[in-house]
């Protein structure tokens, strides 16, 4: 390389890098993965104002439930720390990057965070009537289900289904009354499954906040489904 285009490589790199760091400290896109082998439980705090989900797993829970954003941070929402379902979770991607495995950081609260979702609606009711609390985010989510595995599904009345993804770590049993029509099924999977919400997600919580999410794709052919008490749904 001359000199020339070697200069020419240096402003092209410096202004990359002016563009890749956000005015609030964010790492904006960068090919690097979340550090999360091994953690069993994620903690999320929400943007409200910029409706923006940022997780981080470096945290444990006694020090989480001592943490507040504080009086200066009023548009931060603290959400409960929650413990996933799935044999094994993974962003694909931060909302806004261009390719799988690039992913926005922001450091706060003393935390590396890495963006997970964005809110795009709060509080709707188009899919349940109000029957349970909804939402809706973009995110590039996957779930990985070993075979053997029993997955608790969410169906509605057209067939749509929705899987359970996490539950708050202190999530209690309890009956819920579901929409008209909306069954709960568990389904014991035969092989590997793989559920990708990616896009525009529908977040469906229950009373105590076990989360459903999808709708997602057809579960593996062969695969027992079996209708289930509500009240048994937090038993495993």
């Amino acid at each position: 390389m001359n000199s020339t285009a070697s200069l020419v490589a240096l402003h092209l790199t410096a202004i990359l890098g002016l563009v890749a760091v956000g005015v609030d400290g964010r790492e904006v896109c960068v090919p690097r993965a979340p550090e999360t082998a091994g953690k069993a439980v994620g903690f999320e705090v929400i943007d409200l104002m910029r409706r923006e989900a940022w997780v981080t797993t470096d945290w444990t829970v006694d020090a989480y439930a001592e943490f507040s954003p504080g009086v200066g941070a009023l548009n931060w929402l603290k959400n409960d720390p929650r413990e996933g379902f799935a044999a094994r979770m993974a962003f694909l991607r931060s909302p806004g990057c261009a390719a799988d495995g690039e992913f926005t950081y922001r450091g706060m609260f003393g935390r590396t965070f890495v963006h997970a979702a964005d809110l795009t609606s709060l509080g709707g009711d188009e899919l349940t009537n109000g029957a349970l609390t909804e939402a809706r985010v973009s995110k590039h989510h996957r779930l990985e289900f070993d075979g053997g595995q029993t997955v608790s599904t969410l169906v509605t009345p057209n067939g749509d289904r929705f899987v359970r993804v996490n539950r708050p770590i202190d999530a209690g049993q309890g009956e819920q009354d579901l929409p008209k029509g909306w069954v709960l099924q568990e389904v014991t999977l035969t092989a590997p499954w793989t559920a990708d919400l990616i896009g525009d997600v529908a977040v469906l919580q229950l009373d105590n906040g076990v989360s459903y999410q999808g709708p997602v794709g057809e579960m593996p052919l062969g695969a027992a489904q079996v209708p289930i008490e509500t009240s048994a749904l937090w038993e495993n």
